[in-house]
């Protein structure tokens, strides 16, 4: 090998080397992507729809993405309470575990 073809090897090899992590950050991937239906919905079926739906208690429905979209920023911080007053969603009697009566409740 002479030397100008084992420095023509070292620079595309280091050119390939740097090239490669752009390629794969400048395309992000399909399956990452999150949707309402598929990521978003299924979360506030088994969460909030309970109480937020049409002609219940919550004072807002929360079934399809026109109804959530508005509400994103206050769900997100109402969510993110934790164990605070106010926290989304609220402390329940869960009906199909835990203790299922209270004395007199």
């Amino acid at each position: 090998m002479t030397m100008q073809t084992g420095v023509s090897s070292v620079v595309v090899l280091a050119l390939s080397l740097a090239a490669a992590p752009r390629a794969a950050v400048a395309q992000p991937a399909a399956h990452g992507d999150v949707t309402f239906t598929k990521d978003i919905a299924p979360i506030l079926q088994r969460s909030c729809q309970k109480c937020h739906r049409p002609n219940s208690l919550a004072p807002m429905s929360l079934i399809t993405y026109d109804e959530v979209r508005p509400w994103a920023r206050s769900i997100k911080q109402r969510t993110g309470l934790r164990n605070r007053m106010g926290v989304m969603p609220p402390w329940y009697i869960e009906k199909d575990i835990g203790i299922q009566q209270f004395k007199d409740d």
